[in-house]
Order: structure tokens, then sequence, then C-alpha cells
């Protein structure tokens, strides 16, 4: 079985900066879509994925105070 790498800040920042991105999209989709449907689900999409930004950017911080210990 293989080990688990761990994750790194650099690496953590480029996913935080790429989910960032997807968030920004999908936000101007919700904003120019007619259609009701469309905007709920993507709001949806939208919550979720600024949770995990969230836990990137979390992470980075138990990141780096584990490297200060």
């Amino acid at each position: 079985m293989k080990k688990r790498r761990e994750a790194t800040p650099k690496y953590l920042a480029v996913m935080s900066i790429i989910w960032g991105m997807l968030v920004i999209i999908q936000s101007a989709q919700v904003m120019y879509t007619p259609y009701p449907f469309v905007r709920v689900i993507n709001l949806i999409a939208i919550i979720f994925l600024s949770a995990a930004i969230g836990a990137f950017v979390r992470e980075i911080f138990v990141l780096k105070n584990k490297e200060k210990i």
C-alpha cells in the first residue's frame, strides 16, 4: 500500500486558486442565467465549493503552525 503524501502549502494555495476561479465562473453563470432551476443548482454548487476553499485555507494555517512547532 502506498503511503499518502502530506499536502504542502504550495499545493493547497494552487488548489485554492483553482477552486476560487470555479466559484467566480459559477457566480457569473448564476447572475446571467434566465432559468431559476439552473440558478438554484449553481448556488448549491457555489456553497460547496466555498466550503472546500475554506478547508484548503484552514489546512494551510494548520501546516504553517505545524512547521513552527
